[in-house]
């Protein structure tokens, strides 16, 4: 099997220069030393180095596997030359690892090559049994961990693969972490103020991981997620791969029906909380049912994060008259608490949810046409409605916030 494209031509006299390929190798030296985990996350931030779990390259630039296989066609060239250790170590922990996108037959080379057998060290690399999956979710649902507990044969103890699905982003994969104590992140998590872990079926684990994964790459902006995702997605994507592929993605929550959206806005509004703001029913309603509609159905979920989307960005594009918009904050600073206490959360989580106000009432929110980043583009997407699963339609509002800009 050979690639659609060569690096070093066929008819090129003299085998192609390896000193930028060693030198890019230099993590890789002494590797045989690490655990089979670390030698996993250092082959995964390899490759997201060369691009893997980060956004398309542009017109006419290499992607990750052109990168990947163009790297692996040089070394192979020198594999009976006597190469640098570096090198030798380097194809063998991408032989146990196997990303799933080679397109040259490195086993087979690796067999045939006037080498010594496969290192001890490699045996056990790629080879990590995944032996129960957990969703751990804090109370106010803003996203949830997806945690894959594995174990390498030769480790003492299991590890933790976890990806956090970002409900307030359309549940998009916006972090990973990989943990190397499985009984620690979980005792972590099981005592943090308000987290639960719930057992879940592996194959459902595996569908729920893509779907946010692909979600993520779908909208073209893994350079919004946090940092450790393009280092840490091959190695992710390599645990997900062991699992059964017959599942069902765990189901978007119910949204509450505009009836139900109507009863909690009018149960506000005939308590001493909000007696007040009768003549903004309107806007609450439709805020209301926004939050039901596209941040997770419960339409007394006003955490921080969906406060600030409903003020930083749905707000703006409402379409309400600038006196509503101008005094919304205000109706928000009796409608939050009053919803934190109907939802059971008390006072735990106020503050933060009233910092949000408090900046708003101040005007050092940002808005739709505040800030470039990514993270702001997709919050401002969601708060206009977009389904960020939906290509066309997040390509379309990307072209109009562009024009706008």
């Amino acid at each position: 099997m050979t690639p659609p494209a060569r690096v070093w031509p066929e008819d090129e006299p003299g085998l192609p220069p390896l000193e930028g390929i060693v030198a890019a190798l230099d993590d890789f030296t002494q590797v045989g030393d690490r655990s089979p985990l670390e030698i996993e996350l250092q082959i995964s931030q390899f490759l997201g180095q060369l691009g893997a779990g980060s956004a398309s390259p542009g017109p006419g630039e290499p992607d990750h596997e052109e990168l990947l296989n163009g790297i692996v066609e040089l070394c192979l060239h020198h594999l009976e030359a006597s190469p640098p250790r570096v090198v030798i170590d380097f194809l063998w922990v991408l032989d146990a690892f196997d990303p799933g996108w080679l397109a040259w037959p490195l086993h087979e080379r690796l067999e045939r090559a006037s080498l010594p057998a496969r290192p001890a060290w490699a045996m056990d690399v790629g080879q990590a049994e995944v032996r129960s999956a957990h969703r751990v979710e804090h109370e106010t649902a803003d996203g949830y961990d997806i945690a894959l507990v594995a174990r390498h044969r030769s480790a003492d103890k299991e590890h933790v693969v976890a990806v956090y699905v970002d409900r307030t982003l359309g549940g998009l994969a916006t972090d990973l972490l990989v943990h190397d104590d499985a009984a620690e992140y979980l005792r972590l998590s099981d005592d943090a103020d308000g987290m639960g872990i719930t057992d879940l079926d592996l194959g459902v684990a595996g569908a729920t991981i893509d779907v946010a994964m692909d979600a993520t790459m779908a909208a073209g902006v893994p350079a919004a997620v946090a940092d450790g995702f393009s280092p840490q997605w091959a190695v992710v994507e390599h645990y997900v791969a062991k699992l059964p592929s017959d599942g069902e993605p765990l189901p978007h929550p119910e949204p509450a029906t505009p009836q139900e959206c109507a009863a909690v806005v009018d149960r506000f509004l005939g308590s001493l909380d909000g007696m007040a703001h009768k003549k903004d029913a309107e806007p609450l309603l439709a805020a209301v049912g926004f939050v039901t509609e596209e941040l997770g159905g419960d339409p007394l979920r006003w955490s921080a994060p969906v406060t600030q989307l409903i003020l930083g960005g749905w707000l703006p594009l409402s379409g309400f008259d600038d006196d509503v918009v101008e005094r919304f904050p205000k109706v928000l600073r009796a409608f939050v608490p009053w919803a934190h206490r109907e939802h059971g959360w008390g006072d735990r989580y106020l503050p933060e949810a009233l910092e949000v106000v408090r900046a708003a009432e101040a005007g050092e929110l940002p808005g739709p046409s505040q800030g470039g980043g990514q993270v702001e583009i997709l919050e401002q997407a969601v708060a206009a409605g977009v389904d960020l699963d939906d290509e066309a339609a997040l390509d379309a509002f990307l072209d109009d916030y562009l024009d706008d800009e």
